[in-house]
């Protein structure tokens, strides 16, 4: 495409501090140590390039999974559940999981194709927000865990412990399933 700029790589930061690709990468995951000026040469030379450090393939090089999880909202200007929302957006950066949003509606119908949108999309578990009808034999046909959590009238404090107990619940559960 016309104006689209390729993107960076280490190779990049490399050409632009001097050093080796490896010596650059070792150095981004703390596997070697330099000289501060030089960590502010990189940090410049990431700055300048734009370079984005991809945690999939990083995954994918150490053996380890990236997680993703999905989360069902009636609507997002619902007051309750972006709050919740925020939260488990948070507990998914603690886990470093992708978090996928998906605006179902509050009909029960609309709320199931929305779990099976993420499952087709492959998320580790799916976590529902607001009002949910029984979800007991949805998670069975889900072959992966789905959390209801309940987005009553509540102070916002007690929302962000709700959600986040039910992230974590969400979190034990896939770890237990690997």
């Amino acid at each position: 495409m016309a104006g689209q700029r390729r993107k960076a790589t280490l190779q990049d930061i490399a050409d632009i501090v001097g050093m080796s690709r490896m010596s650059i990468s070792r150095i981004l995951n703390g596997k070697q140590q330099t000289s501060p000026e030089q960590e502010e040469r990189i940090r410049e030379a990431i700055a300048a390039t734009g370079y984005r450090l991809n945690r999939a393939a990083r995954a994918l090089r150490q053996g380890s999974i990236l997680p993703t999880i999905g989360l069902v909202v009636p609507a997002f200007a619902d007051p309750a559940c972006a709050a919740m929302a925020e939260a488990v957006a948070e507990v998914a950066d603690e886990h470093g999981a992708l978090l996928v949003v998906v605006r179902a509606g509050g009909e029960a119908v609309a709320i199931r194709a929305g779990v099976d949108a993420l499952i087709s999309r492959n998320v580790d578990g799916v976590l529902l927000c607001g009002p949910s009808p029984d979800i007991d034999g949805w998670a069975e046909d889900a072959d992966r865990p789905v959390v209801a959590m309940a987005a009553a009238s509540a102070s916002r404090d007690e929302l962000d412990a709700s959600a986040r107990s039910a992230a974590g619940e969400l979190f034990a559960l896939i770890d237990g399933g690997r």
